[in-house]
């Protein structure tokens, strides 16, 4: 089914990479049912989560890209959903709130109804053809994701402080890109490695730049999430 024992190790890494990444958010979540509170943690982790997840999980199906892709962003999706429920469930402004996560549902549908209706064989293309519509469609999505990561690591050095990164979400979120880079290499599928060029070279200079102006104490702290769990 898989071509060799590397290619299988390839998903095996990226697969616990990506389901690692979904598990980050969950952290916070704890901490909002605990408190029965949002406090000060952002929704956008948790839009960006289901957004990356939801579009990855209907290319993986339409792909037959049964592992990783689908089962993973299909588990992405499912727990984006109810992160979300729980953030609003105990949000003080939950009209608000649930405007955000309508706009970004609403944004879903467009590309949810046309895997569908291609889906369905009324857009007159195959089933693969559908699926590189919406592979091109993921990778967008991918690159605009991460113009916020690239804006807070232009606030980083203009700074010089770190203060708005937290390393162990980087280095998860790094050992992520590089496998679904190097999968997407090892499977010749330039919709997955092509938008990762970016993403890898953004990753790698965020962690150099932790390294150059790490905090020298433990008084400063970390506080940014990179909870975009990406293909």
């Amino acid at each position: 089914m898989y071509g060799s024992p590397g290619d299988m190790l390839v998903r095996i890494w990226v697969t616990c990479a990506a389901l690692t990444m979904i598990y980050l958010p969950s952290t916070s979540v704890r901490k909002i049912y605990t408190d029965r509170s949002t406090g000060e943690i952002s929704i956008i982790p948790f839009l960006t989560l289901l957004t990356n997840s939801h579009v990855w999980m209907m290319y993986g199906y339409m792909c037959k890209t049964w592992f990783p892709s689908f089962p993973v962003f299909l588990i992405g999706d499912i727990a984006a959903s109810c992160y979300l429920f729980i953030y609003w469930r105990y949000s003080t402004e939950q009209q608000h709130t649930a405007r955000k996560i309508g706009a970004v549902v609403a944004f879903l549908v467009l590309p949810s109804t046309y895997v569908i209706v291609g889906g369905l064989g009324y857009t007159d293309q195959t089933r693969a053809e559908v699926g590189e519509t919406e592979g091109y469609i993921c990778a967008f999505i991918v690159v605009m994701l991460h113009v916020v990561m690239l804006k807070n690591l232009v606030h980083v050095i203009k700074s010089r402080s770190v203060a708005s990164l937290n390393v162990h979400s980087l280095i998860v979120g790094t050992a992520n890109t590089y496998g679904w880079f190097t999968y997407g290499l090892i499977t010749s599928n330039w919709i997955v490695s092509g938008p990762h060029i970016f993403v890898v070279i953004l990753h790698t200079s965020a962690l150099i730049i932790y390294g150059m102006l790490r905090p020298s104490t433990s008084s400063d702290v970390v506080t940014f999430r990179c909870y975009v769990c990406h293909q």
